[in-house]
Order: C-alpha cells, then structure tokens, then sequence
C-alpha cells in the first residue's frame, strides 16, 4: 500500500502542486526546500520539531522553552508560520526552514540536511513516507498534542488497513484528549502508543502586561471599548461588518479590530468597510482609533498580544464551514470570547469554556449581535468572566509539563 500511495503522490500530487504554485504564493514560499534543496548540513544531531502553520508555531514555542535544549531545528509548511517562527524562535533554532514534500527524495534530503535525533510533530500530520524512512532510520518520531477531528477522522478510519501500518513507524502519540486518543486507535494504532496527556493549548504563556498600555497607547484607544474580530474568513466578513455597524449604532463609542485569517482577504474587508461608510484604517500603516472606527490587522504575529486590549472577543472559522479557531489565546487575558455554531476543531475546548461560562456559542449573526449588546452593559459580568477564565486555565493545565517529561527519556 505504501507503494500505491508513493505513486500516486509522486506522479498525481507533485505535479498538481507544481501547477498550483505558479498561481499561489502560499505553495511556492519555500518550494526549493520543500523538494529537498536544503543550502546546510548540520553535523550535531538535531532535535527536528514541526509546526504547520501559525498555531503550531505557537506551541512549538512553548515546547522548545520548556524543552530548553540546543540544536534545533523548526519547520514549517506555511509563509505565514515561518515568518513568526523566525520573530519568535530565531534565537533559540539552530535552524528554521520549510518541511519537504512526502516524496523520498525530497524526505533524505532533509534527513541529510538536519541530521536528527528525534522528530516532534506539533498536532497533527501523517506523511506515510516520512514516517517509514523515519522509522527505517531508527530516528524517533512522535505527535504531540495530537488530535483527529470528527471529518478526518471519518476518512482515516476507511484506511484503517492502511494507517495501521503508518501508525506503527510512529514512537509515540500524545494525544489531546481522550476522544483524540480513541480515534488513533480506531485508525490501527496500538493502544500502548497512544497517551492522553491533555492540551497543551491551556497551557498558553500569557504575555506580558505591557502589551495592554503599549496598544492602548498605540492605536490610541482611549476609554473606547472595543470589539475584535479574530481570524475571519471570507464568508464571515461581512455579516460579521453588518453586525458591528448594527451594534455600534447602540454603542456609539465602540471600535472594532479586524484580523483576517489570510492577509491576501484584506482589500474584500477594505471595500466592505467603505461600501458601510465605516471609518478604517491598517494597522501596517499606522493607523489609529483618533480618527478611525475599524482597523484591519494586518500584520503576522500579534493578534495574540493585541486581544490584551479587547472587550468582546470573536472567534471567527465559527460562522462558516471551517470549524472555528483557538478561543485560548484571547482567554489568557481574561476576555469573554463568542463563537458561531460551528467550533468542532476545538470541540473540547469550547466544552470546557462554556461550561465555566468564559465562552458563548451562537448559531447566527442576529443572536451574535444581542449577545454582544447584553455583554456590553454589564460590566460586572465581564468582570466575573475574567475571574472564570483564570479558573478554566488552572483546571486544565499541566498538559505541557507531562509532554515534555514524556518524549525528555527518548532526547
């Protein structure tokens, strides 16, 4: 079978990525590597950690943090994630570059390059091929914080014949949850494999406090309240603009923060905003509140930071198809985060946040404008959200500390 899968991969895959990336930036960033032309070769051996895009990156920080060790390399599939990881890691990689194509060529090349001891996946990836030259290498491979979601885990299931043979090259699989857990060994992975260690996302470093006076300084914000719209995505943006004008005709003193989920949608959040006579501005270009009621994030590497100054945070990927994005990151600080129905990529996360109340599901935008209203006139409600945020996070936390010690004995 995995003859029948380097085939068609190599001769159906490869070359629809080829034609793909003469018309997408995203898939010809760091094409080179991708194919296997790595311009180093490290002679150490490596601890090789692998994070897909921006989320990974951010637990692949703490991961390396905590792991506190020397010779690391980071890759990533994305632009967008190897730009962060190159603000946020340079200092503590020996290396930070893109992660090759399933093929075998592409794959020992890379293995030549980085020369590792170890590999850790951030989530989840299953390259088959990776996995077995891996494997016949005798370098360690692990999943950490892993997690199938109920659509994949649909289509794995149907190859259980076949993962269980990809599964088997894999040293360990950390998973995030016990659902998680059950769904690798219903894909054919031994029992013994599979941990269930927690999430790793609950134990999300809190940045530091300067970050709320630095923005709030920054953009100007005054006593205004404001309304963040994290992650959009297409679909999403203009019922989610509609709803912000409805609400601000209520709320005159409010502003909004916009970050799109890809840069490349910024002109459609542009136009929507001028076609509703909403004042705006780029946050690339220095824009503030003084003389604007939106601003577009439009820059990588600081949503995090910038929901420190957020009264109503909206998770977005929740209005549409996508599944939602991690609400963690704006519940560090404290912040009531509201949803669309659709949050089933972080399915126990949003479990856990509503049944402490730090969190609010909707099932559509009229129902998302009142939440907000009510939230809004009630201080005191936003305030004991704040405290159930910290409790949420206290509960939860520990996953990292168990992930590290775990994969620590096989470094």
């Amino acid at each position: 079978m995995l003859r029948v899968y380097n085939l068609i991969y190599n001769l159906l895959i490869i070359p629809i990525i080829l034609i793909a990336s003469l018309f997408s930036k995203k898939l010809n960033a760091g094409k080179k590597e991708k194919f296997g032309g790595y311009d180093f070769k490290i002679d150490e051996k490596t601890i090789w950690i692998h994070a897909v895009s921006v989320g990974e990156v951010m637990l692949a920080q703490s991961i390396i943090e905590k792991l506190n060790l020397k010779n690391i390399v980071l890759t990533t599939s994305t632009p967008q994630g190897q730009e962060l990881a190159k603000v946020k890691l340079s200092d503590k990689c020996t290396k930070i570059t893109y992660f090759p194509y399933d093929t075998k060529s592409a794959i020992n090349k890379a293995i030549k390059a980085i020369n590792p001891k170890a590999v850790i996946i951030v989530e989840t990836e299953i390259w088959p091929c990776f996995a077995k030259c891996l494997k016949d290498r005798n370098i360690e491979l692990f999943i950490v914080n892993g997690r199938i979601s109920e659509r994949t885990f649909k289509s794995y299931k149907k190859l259980r014949f076949f993962f269980k043979n990809v599964l088997e090259n894999y040293t360990a699989i950390l998973a995030q949850s016990e659902d998680d857990r059950q769904r690798f060994i219903q894909m054919g992975a031994k029992d013994t494999k599979v941990v269930n260690l927690g999430n790793i996302k609950f134990d999300l470093k809190k940045p530091d406090e300067h970050y709320i006076e630095h923005y709030k300084n920054l953009l100007k914000l005054n006593d205004n309240k404001v309304l963040i719209f994290g992650s959009t995505h297409q679909e999403e943006n203009e019922g989610l603009i509609a709803a912000f004008e409805n609400i601000k005709n209520q709320n005159n003193g409010l502003k909004l923060i916009i970050a799109p989920r890809h840069l490349e949608k910024v002109p459609q959040i542009e136009k929507i905003l001028t076609n509703k006579n909403i004042k705006w501005g780029k946050k690339s270009q220095g824009a503030t509140f003084s003389d604007n009621d939106a601003i577009i994030l439009d820059t990588t590497g600081e949503l995090g930071k910038i929901y420190s100054i957020c009264d109503i945070c909206v998770i977005c990927g929740s209005f549409n198809n996508t599944g939602g994005h991690n609400p963690l990151e704006a519940t560090v600080w404290g912040k009531t985060t509201i949803s669309g129905s659709n949050v089933k990529n972080f399915k126990y996360i949003y479990k856990t946040l509503t049944e402490l109340d730090c969190s609010f599901i909707v099932n559509d935008y009229a129902e998302f404008e009142g939440k907000v209203l009510e939230l809004l006139n009630d201080e005191n409600y936003l305030k004991q959200v704040e405290q159930n945020c910290k409790k949420a996070l206290e509960i939860n936390s520990g996953a990292l500390d168990k992930t590290v010690q775990y994969i620590s004995k096989y470094l």
